[in-house]
């Protein structure tokens, strides 16, 4: 049962991880167009803070629980990556502004981010599952 925990964890943060990739995708390339069509709370301030904590608390414990059932630190790894990178896009470049190479080097950190903690989710579930072998 335990070991159904764990997996289940990590299928939550590669989805919520996924999430949020995207997230900062359509809002970093489509923000005019989402707020036209009554969506432009997905660019706001708000929702980014709200898909950073539950990912990031999410792998947290996922990293937890990895590390103890198979003892790798790879993942973890990715995951710092990931968070860096997410890092570099909301606090490190502006991310409100106008300039487009600016907006688009802050589109490619926080999707990078986002790809690189779903990576994080998928290989800490297969070295798990592993372990089960």
């Amino acid at each position: 049962m335990r070991a159904m925990g764990r997996m289940n964890l990590d299928k939550v943060g590669a989805f919520a991880s996924a999430a949020c990739a995207i997230h900062c995708l359509l809002s970093g390339l489509a923000l005019g167009v989402l707020s036209v069509v009554g969506m432009g709370f997905i660019g706001s301030t708000t929702t980014d803070i709200i898909f950073l904590t539950v990912t990031l608390s999410v792998a947290s414990l996922a990293i937890i629980t990895g590390i103890r059932r198979h003892g790798s630190w790879r993942p973890a790894l990715i995951f710092l990556a990931g968070v860096i990178s997410i890092v570099i896009s909301h606090f490190v470049l502006d991310h409100e502004s106008k300039d487009v190479m600016t907006r688009m080097m802050t589109t490619f950190f926080a999707v990078a981010g986002g790809v690189l903690l779903v990576s994080f989710h998928v290989l800490n579930l297969r070295l798990q599952q592993q372990c089960r072998r």
